[in-house]
């Protein structure tokens, strides 16, 4: 699979020029309250109704630059840094510079690791529903996001395609089809059934998730032949090529920044959430072609909502033959109803 990386840089990127922005965060910190203060004098003296409203925001403000220099302060680096159950001995020298060298990266930009933790609340359940059938670590679920920052129309230099980046001979030898009028890649609910299905075979290999989530990066053949010549099964004490190395580094301070992301100034409102996605899968047989505008007439939806829903679809038309959408849970009865109207249809399944 080919995942997303990062620009290059030093060793730390951001990190040389730290001590430079701690000086010039607490000099702002200290001008700001010093206009508390004063707001509060002048406040007093002109009668502004409730000055104390205006001195609490501004102390807010002065805890948020306070938190943006204590990212830089490697004394605040977390110690206990976990990734599927296995613990990751921060203390090496080693290991800290390489998981520095992604969470600092990551910390960058802001703005990008605002849109991955809300898309990661919109997609959590939807996916987390799937490793819990399959009885899968609940940690997998930053492997997606590391592959593809769970944009589902996702395509690689290297055409690997949707949330879990398939290439096309990987995702055909897990069940996916894809031909011209399907690509079953892009179907989020079948792929994460899917790659989740190709991890499990992965572990059952090597018994060991760290190995099993860079052979889905590298590929089984490469770790295999890794451990044979380096004499190790430890993933930590590997050589491997960069980018995989770089690639567990990477879902762990995804995993680490998520799930602390308030402590690294990642503050969203609640009324600023996207709305966590909630589907049914619904499987219909049909024995002539159809045009695919008649499945979004029967959710009640907007084409380009249905298509949003059911990514998977190439073609306008689709030929004869066994098909499986995604439909809202709020709209599911209205189209199991409206597909009861056309003779030529039959449900299969439903989920």
């Amino acid at each position: 699979m080919k995942s997303i990386q990062g620009s290059e840089g030093s060793k730390f990127h951001a990190y040389p020029h730290a001590p430079i922005y701690a000086l010039s965060i607490t000099v702002l910190i200290a001008l700001l309250i010093c206009n508390c203060n004063a707001y509060a004098q002048v406040a007093q003296k002109k009668g502004v109704v409730s000055p104390e409203k205006r001195i609490g925001d501004l102390e807010k403000d002065v805890l948020k630059l306070q938190r943006e220099v204590d990212i830089f302060n490697l004394d605040a680096l977390p110690e206990n840094l976990t990734l599927c159950d296995k613990k990751f001995p921060i203390y090496r020298e080693d290991v800290r510079e390489r998981f520095e060298r992604e969470f600092f990266q990551l910390l960058e930009n802001k703005g990008q690791l605002t849109l991955i933790v809300k898309r990661y609340l919109k997609y959590l359940n939807t996916i987390n529903e799937e490793i819990q059938k399959i009885g899968l670590p609940s940690d997998l679920v930053y492997l997606a996001i590391t592959e593809s920052y769970l944009l589902p129309r996702s395509l690689s230099k290297a055409n690997a395609a949707g949330i879990w980046q398939f290439i096309k001979e990987t995702g055909k030898k897990e069940g996916l089809y894809i031909n011209d009028h399907l690509d079953e890649r892009y179907n989020i609910k079948k792929s994460t059934r899917s790659a989740l299905t190709h991890l499990k075979k992965l572990y059952g290999e090597f018994g060991d998730w760290l190995i099993a989530m860079a052979a889905y990066n590298a590929g089984p053949a490469r770790l295999k032949e890794a451990m044979e010549h380096q004499g190790t099964r430890d993933f930590l004490d590997l050589y491997l090529p960069e980018e995989t190395e770089r690639y567990i580094f990477r879902i762990l301070a995804i995993k680490e920044i998520i799930m602390n992301r308030e402590r690294y100034g990642i503050r969203i409102d609640e009324k600023e959430l996207y709305k966590p996605l909630a589907l049914s899968e619904i499987t219909f047989e049909t024995d002539r072609e159809i045009h695919t505008s008649v499945l979004a007439k029967a959710m009640d939806l907007p084409y380009r909502t249905f298509r949003t829903y059911n990514l998977q679809i190439r073609k306008y038309r689709l030929p004869k033959g066994t098909y499986r959408v995604n439909v809202p849970v709020e709209k599911k009865e209205i189209f199991l109803k409206r597909l009861k109207g056309y003779e030529y249809i039959e449900v299969v399944k439903e989920n």
